[in-house]
């Protein structure tokens, strides 16, 4: 009687002991393998490239007959008419536009009679040059900084133009200096003209079907048709 209580008194602990020893042996394959299935989770996360994303902030992609606007667009062949001095002829082509130079490098823009100016630019019209805001934040534009060259393509919208391209009760002028599928090169230009009409023009274009970078340098200077009206413009 003494023996099997003792007996039994050892084989429980015993049992006990080996309970807890299969729980903590299940406990920790339990953890591995969850850990494996974890670590397994993360390295099969693939990359995922995104596609480009473009912005842009006052245009809105429609159609032309969809604008509520007048348009009038002129292209390079448009330019190449009148001669690599002046682009006031060219613009002049447009219905309701009027542009005056009233000396070398000094112009008047007029959209549909707002021909308002200040001393040294044009005001009450906004101008993008390559979709970026060229006019400043008073409202004044100066044309005469830009060379016969910066025009690839002019567009402009008569009337106002606020609901599209902010305060310019005047019209917008938008100015894009690449042509249409220029490709890559060297270019070089010299005209002469009365009164000491000087224009050399070069530049180089490199890129590829992805992106395009172009480097131009335009040199101007004229004596001018009356006193004190000389001209000499680097670009």
């Amino acid at each position: 009687m003494i023996n099997s209580i003792n007996l039994s008194t050892l084989i429980m602990p015993l049992n006990s002991a080996a309970h807890l020893h299969r729980t903590a042996l299940t406990l920790l394959l339990f953890c591995c393998s969850l850990t494996g299935f974890c670590q397994q989770s993360t390295d099969t996360i693939k990359e995922i490239e995104l596609d480009e994303v473009v912005i842009k902030t006052y245009e809105r992609n429609q159609q032309l007959k969809n604008v509520p606007a007048a348009v009038g667009y002129i292209g390079k062949q448009t330019l190449e008419r009148f001669g690599p001095a002046s682009i006031v002829q060219a613009v002049s082509t447009i219905p309701g536009v009027r542009m005056e130079e009233r000396s070398p490098g000094s112009y008047r823009f007029n959209i549909r009679g707002s021909a308002l100016r200040s001393p040294f630019g044009v005001r009450n019209v906004k101008v993008y040059y390559n979709d970026l805001p060229y006019t400043n934040p008073g409202g004044h534009t100066y044309l005469n900084q830009f060379g016969y060259y910066n025009f690839g393509s002019v567009e402009v919208i008569k009337g106002p133009g606020s609901s599209f391209y902010g305060a310019g009760t005047g019209g917008v002028l938008l100015v894009e200096q690449m042509y249409n599928n220029e490709l890559p090169g060297s270019f070089a230009e010299y005209s002469t003209g009365s009164f000491g009409l000087q224009n050399v023009y070069g530049s180089i274009i490199t890129g590829n079907e992805k992106y395009t970078s172009k480097i131009g340098f335009q040199h101007q200077e004229s004596s001018g048709y009356r006193v004190h009206s000389s001209l000499r413009r680097d670009v």
